[in-house]
């Protein structure tokens, strides 16, 4: 396997292909490169001796007298080769290959010569056809992704995309979602570095707990399976698999030279390793943040809480359909819950506390709930359309749910203002839904 801890550690690096032309890919990743604290070069026989922000523009790559870790490439394809050869007399050891023009159009001797030249001098390359790489925790965007787009937060979750224009909307979904990014790959064609290397790196990678995958194909069926295996003892690995289809399978060989392979076998190898498979990106993001806020879940007994019946019966429906037990109140939690409530209240599971149910009530009980040794897990249920309910409840959510060790999670159906709370839920690391088949889906992972 392949030593990418240099990816992890950069400290100096250089871009060929940089521009001066504004709307550039060139000019993109220059300009996102003078936003890096450490060493930045920029190689342009056009612009040499030129001044791009701020820094001279060399000629080669071999005028810089300076150790470079790794080397960006965004240039036609039909240059690539004489770079490489370049390249492979320095000693830097990393290349990152945004140009395209390669297997994905049928440029198989190309390929095969820049394979040769890589293993010959042992150079890392992620590419080619890829968006780039980027490290939120040392501040590099090693991509063409615009620096107007805003990132997600540092996190815990690190993304590994096939296709580069799914993986700039996924960075945009985590920013959206709260969901906190450590490391994004997108590796294209993999030509060199594959799924199974950048996953086996990420192992030992201190800031990351989760890794998101989009594969479209696999280089190596029996590898991938080990290192599945492998890196699912220490990390969370969640698998979103494009060319599951007739259509779709001849549209990953067109997109990035991917052979698709069985769906049945892939299923199979998830399944045997401990990785999570998941069925759509909305999954994917979900289970995301379930595993970022927690780092166990017991949900042997969960407890539903709701202001509205109808939405306990389909919330119970969902969960009973997933095989999960909702269990009985305990006498203690009864007696004490029956001293807030209305005698029409129904103290079961679900708890319905009526449509008349305030802030006031809806909180004891959480806590109540939560105090009870026979209760693993809440599912909070509630209609904010109701008069009786208030926004300041949210705050009080977000403390109970600061202090407990135990998941809670919300359920909300609405509209406009549904959305505006759960939202404020969602940004103080409350995992909310708005559908009882989702939120079942999801823990159904679990």
């Amino acid at each position: 396997m392949k030593n990418l801890n240099t990816f992890y550690n950069v400290s100096s690096i250089c871009l060929i292909g940089a521009s001066d032309k504004e709307n550039s890919i060139g000019y993109t990743i220059s300009k996102n490169l003078s936003f890096f604290k450490k060493d930045v070069f920029y190689v342009n026989p056009r612009l040499s001796g030129k001044y791009i922000f701020n820094k001279k523009v060399f000629s080669s790559i071999l005028d810089i007298n300076k150790q470079i870790d790794i080397v960006i490439i965004a240039i036609s394809h039909n240059l690539i080769l004489d770079v490489i050869k370049d390249i492979s007399k320095t000693t830097c050891k990393n290349i990152i290959l945004i140009s395209s023009g390669f297997l994905e159009i049928g440029n198989k001797q190309l390929s095969l010569d820049l394979k040769n030249i890589l293993d010959k001098n042992k150079i890392n390359l992620l590419g080619p056809n890829c968006l780039g790489y980027v490290d939120l925790y040392n501040n590099l965007n090693a991509s063409f992704i615009s620096s107007e787009v805003k990132f997600p937060q540092k996190g815990n979750v690190s993304l590994i995309s096939q296709s580069g224009a799914l993986g700039l909307s996924f960075l945009d979904r985590a920013n959206f979602e709260n969901i906190g990014v450590s490391k994004f790959f997108s590796y294209g064609n993999s030509l060199d570095i594959s799924e199974s290397d950048l996953l086996l790196s990420l192992e030992n990678e201190k800031n990351t707990k989760i890794i998101l995958c989009y594969i479209e194909g696999i280089k190596d069926g029996n590898l991938f399976l080990k290192t599945l295996k492998k890196v699912s003892k220490s990390k969370k690995i969640i698998i979103l698999k494009g060319g599951i289809s007739n259509k779709g399978i001849v549209a990953a060989t067109s997109h990035t030279a991917a052979i698709a392979g069985s769906f049945d076998v892939f299923k199979s190898a998830c399944k045997q390793s401990g990785a999570y498979l998941v069925n759509s990106i909305s999954e994917m993001f979900s289970l995301a943040k379930v595993f970022s806020n927690y780092d166990y879940l017991d949900l042997s007994n969960i407890q539903i809480i709701t202001n509205g019946g109808g939405f306990g019966v389909l919330t119970s429906d969902q969960l009973d359909f997933n095989g999960f037990n909702l269990p009985s109140i305990s006498k203690k939690s009864f007696e004490k819950i029956k001293k807030i409530v209305p005698s029409y209240a129904v103290i079961k599971n679900p708890l319905d506390l009526t449509g008349d149910c305030d802030n006031f009530r809806f909180i004891k009980t959480i806590n109540i709930c939560l105090n009870d040794k026979n209760i693993s897990c809440l599912i909070l249920l509630f209609l904010f359309q109701l008069s009786t309910i208030n926004q300041d409840i949210l705050i009080e959510i977000i403390n109970i749910r600061k202090k407990s060790k135990k998941p809670i999670f919300v359920l909300a159906i609405g509209g406009f203002q549904t959305n505006i709370f759960l939202e404020t839920l969602e940004k103080n690391n409350v995992i909310c839904f708005k559908d009882p088949k989702d939120l079942s889906d999801i823990l159904k992972f679990i």
